[in-house]
């Protein structure tokens, strides 16, 4: 499942803003909103709100502004040091949840998750759905006092992830393994590129849109050792030495 993360940084806010978002479109939405708030504080009579299609191009144009006001001279700059240089910022960043026990929904699609687990509660299960809510005979169904532990903590907000356990093992400087207590994929990103052939790098994007050079592997599902026993003997043995 890929969910979507749009984090802004404001004017009148001290810290970032988030929101995840289920879907690509309605991400664009809630960056548009952060951006038009971005436009709104900084001049609303010359910075009219923009929409969903174009709010790339109007980040850029509050941004410049801002730095011009500050005393920039943005001719003289590209976007790496503008990117650098402005303490504003929207970005949306798409991230695979594998394992995850959060919902990444808005008020109206929770509303008919509320309602068909309601509905479900109050009725015999068909067997379509009893195959859906069993996933295929897996689990036995949720009773009457669990969906409404369910509706309460979808009501009260996002439900805990459940923890992804990682351990790289590494010698002489370099990644040997990796072992995790489930499937996963995991990219080691090496930024020390002295030496390194040119043609083996790959430029990686960083949080103010720049991107730098760096050596980049993959470590795929098929090539984890999943060893949750493993990790539980090497937890004991650093609290033990600890």
């Amino acid at each position: 499942m890929d969910i979507f993360v749009v984090t802004g940084t404001h004017f009148s806010h001290p810290g970032k803003i988030t929101s995840y978002n289920a879907d690509e479109r309605v991400a664009d939405l809630a960056a548009t909103d952060l951006v038009n708030r971005l436009r709104a504080d900084f001049d609303p009579a010359t910075l009219p709100p923009v929409n969903a299609d174009n709010w790339q191009a109007g980040l850029d144009e509050v941004i410049r502004r801002h730095l011009a006001r500050l005393g920039c001279d943005v001719r003289k700059m590209n976007d790496e040091t503008i990117a650098a240089a402005s303490d504003v910022d929207v970005w949306v960043e798409k991230v695979e949840a594998h394992g995850l026990s959060a919902l990444a929904v808005d008020d109206r699609e929770l509303a008919t998750v509320l309602a068909a687990l309601r509905g479900h509660q109050r009725r015999t299960c068909p067997p379509d759905l009893l195959e859906i809510a069993t996933d295929g005979g897996r689990y036995v169904p949720l009773t009457d006092d669990e969906i409404d532990g369910l509706c309460e903590r979808l009501n009260c907000g996002p439900l805990t992830p459940q923890d992804v356990n990682v351990v790289v093992e590494l010698d002489g400087g370099l990644v040997e393994g990796i072992v995790a207590d489930r499937p996963i994929k995991v990219r080691v990103v090496d930024y020390d590129v002295e030496g390194a052939d040119p043609n083996g790098l790959v430029m990686v994007p960083q949080d103010k849109g720049n991107s730098i050079p760096a050596a980049a592997s993959g470590w795929g599902v098929d090539s984890v050792c999943v060893d949750a026993e493993w990790i539980t003997r090497l937890d004991a043995a650093i609290a033990s030495e600890n």
